[in-house]
């Protein structure tokens, strides 16, 4: 039995704070480019931030949606997030905190 299986099975909330920290952040980066394909910056207004003007959208992005796949939609949200969005984020981490693995699991490290 590794070091790894060990450590895991003396801890398991490393792990489970791990999985948070690390769907919480695929989440809200879906989410981010998610909106980030709907709005429309030239009529986007900002006096009433949570109103129906944050979300504006052109009649060609309406089509281009629509004709778009789950995978295609949720293939290009998975490589967004993780190319990105995860990899300046990852290289900020381990550059200016040396945090070096944020989620330690026996099988893989991120």
């Amino acid at each position: 039995m590794g070091a790894h299986l060990i450590l895991l099975s003396q801890n398991p909330a490393k792990f489970i704070f791990g999985f948070i920290v690390v769907s919480g952040f695929y989440l809200v980066g879906a989410l981010f480019f998610h909106w980030l394909m709907t709005v429309d910056f030239k009529r986007i207004r900002f006096r009433r931030p949570f109103g129906p003007n944050l979300f504006p959208k052109n009649a060609f992005e309406q089509k281009l949606l629509a004709r778009t796949s789950l995978l295609q939609y949720l293939t290009f949200q998975f490589f967004a997030v993780s190319v990105l969005l995860a990899l300046p984020v990852k290289l900020i981490l381990r550059l200016a905190l040396t945090i070096k693995y944020v989620w330690v699991t026996p099988w893989f490290n991120i």
